[in-house]
């Protein structure tokens, strides 16, 4: 037996059995074994992107509140180089 690979047993239903061994090159465990990983970064893709949306929409109205602060810091600074080039 291979030392990098362990033996488990899984029921499937039929239907399952069959769509794999239709569409398989590999062993059936080989498939199960890529299908697996595949669904699981998958998963993880999604769950990092909802995270990603909910620190976005957390920190959206910080973000707001410093733009504001510093909004005529900015408006004085644009006015003072249009001031310049028009010289």
């Amino acid at each position: 037996m291979n030392k990098t690979r362990k033996r488990v047993n899984i029921t499937l239903p039929p239907e399952t059995l069959k769509l794999i061994d239709r569409v398989s090159k590999d062993n059936r465990s080989e498939f199960i074994n890529k299908a697996v990983r595949l669904y699981v970064n998958r998963l993880e893709r999604a769950r990092l992107k909802q995270r990603l949306k909910e620190t976005y929409l957390e920190r959206a109205k910080e973000d707001i509140a410093i733009a504001k602060k510093w909004e005529p810091i900015e408006r004085e600074l644009w006015e003072k180089l249009e001031r310049g080039k028009r010289v």
